[in-house]
C-alpha cells in the first residue's frame, strides 16, 4: 500500500515526512521534488506521477504538496481520497486556512495524526470526531479518560463517526437541499444538455445513538436501456455519506443511518431526465447598420409558481474584449 507520506513547501523543502514501509527513501522524495515541484507541472498533469519505479500521488493545499508514495499496484483514488481526509483533518485541528507556519509549529501533533490514521501503509480512522477523542490540540499527546472498550469499539466498529454518550437538552434535525441546474442552449433556443446536481445537508443535534429514517420520491435508473420506464424523477446516480446502510436503501430505497452529531453532508445526486427548468430565456440579437453596435435583447420568464419568488438572480452578457461601451 502507501509507502511513504510527505508534506513540501512550495521551493520543495520537505517539512513532514512519514516512512510506513522500508521499500522507498528520501532519494525518491528528491526525484519528485525536481520533476514535479521544481518544474512547476501542478497545474496541468495529472495528480499521479511515475517516477524511477515509484508511484506518486498528490494534492496540494495553499502553496503546500500533500505527496504519497508507493511501489504497489495500488488503488488511486483511495490514495487521494486519504490525503483529502488528512488535509480536512489538519483543518479541525489547525485551522481551514493553515498554512506552513501552523504545520512547522505543531508538527508533533501532526506527526500523531498520522500515525493513528495510518498503519503499515493501510488507512485507517480518519473520523476528526473520534481522534479528538484522544488526541487533544496542542504539540503533545494528551489522552483523555476514555473506557478502553468503547474507544475500540469507536475506533474499529461500525460506527466510528458518533461517540456514545452524547446528550442535548433538544432534540433537533434540520435538513437543507441544494441544488444546482446546469444548462447548456444551443443559438436557436432548443437544449442541447441539462442536468440537476443536488446536496443533501444535515444538521443533527439527537441525544444517544438514534437511527435515522427517511424515503426518497424517485426511481433510479439502473438500464437506461429498458424501454417500460415511466415518467418521473429518475436519479442517475448518487453517492452517500458513509453512515448509510446501503443495504437497506438497496432493498427498500430508504436512507437509514445514525447521523454523526453537527453538521455533515448526507448524500449527493445527479438527476438528467425530466428537469423542469426555473427560468426561459428568449434572445434578441440585432446588429446596427454601422456594424459597431450590437443591440441584445433577453426576455426572462419564469416557469415556477407565482406564489414562489426568485432572489439574487444574475445576468451575465459576454461581450467582446475590444467593447468600449455597454448600456
Amino acid at each position: 500500500m502507501i509507502s511513504m507520506i510527505m508534506v513540501l513547501n512550495q521551493k520543495g523543502d520537505i517539512m513532514i515526512s512519514r516512512q510506513y514501509r522500508d521499500d522507498v527513501g528520501r532519494a525518491a522524495a528528491d526525484s519528485f521534488r525536481l520533476q514535479v515541484v521544481a518544474a512547476k507541472e501542478t497545474g496541468t498533469e495529472a495528480p499521479v506521477k511515475r517516477i524511477e519505479n515509484c508511484s506518486f500521488l498528490y494534492t496540494r493545499h495553499l502553496n503546500m504538496y500533500f505527496v504519497a508514495m508507493t511501489r504497489s499496484n495500488v488503488n488511486p483514488a483511495l490514495v487521494i481520497e486519504y490525503l483529502f481526509q488528512l488535509i480536512r483533518i489538519l483543518k479541525a485541528y489547525l485551522g481551514e486556512d493553515f498554512d506552513e507556519t501552523a504545520m512547522r509549529n505543531n508538527m508533533t501533533l501532526i506527526y500523531e495524526l498520522m500515525d493513528e490514521t495510518m498503519d503499515f501503509g493501510y488507512p485507517q480512522n480518519c473520523a476528526v470526531d473520534v481522534l479528538r477523542l484522544y488526541i487533544n490540540l496542542g504539540t503533545a499527546k494528551e489522552k483523555v479518560e476514555t473506557e478502553p472498550s468503547q474507544l475500540t469499539s469507536q475506533i474499529t466498529g461500525a460506527i466510528d463517526w458518533r461517540r456514545e454518550g452524547i446528550r442535548h437538552k433538544k432534540n433537533e434535525v434540520y435538513i437543507d437541499v441544494l441544488e444546482s441546474v446546469n444548462l447548456l442552449l444551443s443559438n436557436t433556443g432548443s437544449v442541447l444538455r441539462n442536468e440537476v446536481t443536488g446536496a443533501v445537508q444535515m444538521n443533527t443535534k439527537l441525544t444517544g445513538m438514534p437511527e435515522c429514517k427517511f424515503g426518497l420520491n424517485d426511481k433510479l435508473v439502473i438500464d437506461k436501456e429498458k424501454e417500460d420506464r415511466k415518467p418521473g424523477v429518475e436519479i442517475d446516480d448518487c453517492t452517500f455519506h458513509r453512515c448509510v446502510r446501503l443495504g437497506k436503501f438497496d432493498a427498500d430505497r430508504t436512507i437509514t443511518f445514525i447521523p454523526p452529531d453537527g453538521e455533515f453532508e448526507l448524500m449527493r445526486y445527479r438527476v438528467t431526465d425530466n428537469i423542469n427548468l426555473p427560468f426561459r430565456i428568449i434572445p434578441a440579437v440585432q446588429e446596427e447598420p454601422s456594424l459597431t453596435k450590437v443591440s441584445i435583447n433577453l426576455k426572462v420568464i419564469a416557469n415556477f409558481s407565482d406564489q414562489l419568488f426568485a432572489t439574487h438572480v444574475v445576468l451575465k452578457i459576454p461581450v467582446p474584449k475590444n467593447t468600449s461601451k455597454a448600456k
